[in-house]
């Protein structure tokens, strides 16, 4: 008997590493970004990659976290369905968030991957959401104003499933009419839904665009497999083994980039990789 007891422990922390491991409840993730172009805190919700996963009952339990956080606009960056009209659980999500708060949407591959891009959009857009696509709006929250740009995934401009870079003109005019329209005396942020596009999402020394203050994309899932000080990520669409942009915050030159993993659990195993409702707070520079 004693022996057996002195093996318990054993099994026991086993069950609770896996059980820990695989844990699929919705998280939420705070960053907090910081600027000169701000005198009072804006928040911001980055919803993405929800491939119509649905969360309790009427999607309350994410619906219910987003309300908790009393975010000023919702910034939404694609796959938010896997590109079929009939998506059910995303809708009512928009149905809900459309009606109570501000809401910013670019498209992810899987929209287009459908062949209903445009018509998904159109969806949305009935909703009270604003669909960017190459264009920017002027978010007025708590005497703040932030400038909110957004471009289409690079999938809408190919022929078939993949495209090669030749195809990327369309996408890149879309980011240069938002880095136009860019005024410098507020605070910028890019809605992209892929974050391996870096060396697009800040100018160079040569360029004379402004360039971005914080860009929020999504697609890479979190890289699904997660080792906590270890790997950020074992792999992810258009990155492979071992993304570097797998989910979190990351600096580009004057840019922030931040990468949510994502809210779908329909689909693949997530290891030490929980679906997040990511919260960015962007508050006054400290004098």
């Amino acid at each position: 008997m004693n022996r057996l007891l002195r093996f318990l422990p054993l099994p026991a922390a086993l069950a609770f590493g896996a059980l820990t491991a695989c844990d699929r409840r919705l998280a939420v993730r705070y960053y907090k970004e910081t600027s000169a172009k701000v005198t009072g805190r804006v928040r911001l919700a980055l919803l993405t990659d929800l491939h119509n996963t649905l969360y309790g009952k009427k999607q309350h339990i994410l619906t219910d976290a987003i309300k908790a956080q009393h975010p000023d606009a919702i910034l939404l960056t694609g796959d938010m369905s896997d590109g079929q009209m009939d998506m059910e659980h995303a809708r009512l999500l928009f149905f809900l968030i459309g009606k109570q708060f501000p809401c910013y949407y670019v498209s992810g591959n899987h929209e287009y991957w459908g062949g209903h891009g445009t018509d998904l959009k159109r969806l949305v857009a009935s909703y009270g959401i604003n669909v960017l696509e190459g264009e920017s709006r002027l978010l007025k929250a708590n005497g703040q104003t932030v400038q909110i740009c957004g471009v289409d995934d690079p999938a809408r401009f190919r022929q078939g499933r993949y495209w090669g870079p030749e195809l990327m003109a369309g996408w890149k005019k879309q980011l240069s009419d938002c880095n136009s329209s860019l005024e410098h005396i507020h605070y910028s942020v890019l809605l992209s839904h892929r974050p391996e596009l870096t060396k697009y999402y800040t100018p160079s020394p040569s360029d004379d665009e402004k360039g971005f203050d914080l860009v929020v994309a999504g697609h890479a899932h979190g890289g699904q497999v997660r080792i906590p000080g270890l790997v950020n990520g074992l792999f992810a669409p258009n990155q492979g083994l071992f993304p570097r942009y797998a989910g979190g915050r990351y600096r580009l030159g004057d840019t922030t980039m931040i990468v949510s993993r994502g809210l779908c659990r329909n689909f693949l195993p997530r290891i030490f990789n929980r679906p997040e409702l990511v919260i960015i707070d962007v508050a006054p520079e400290l004098a």
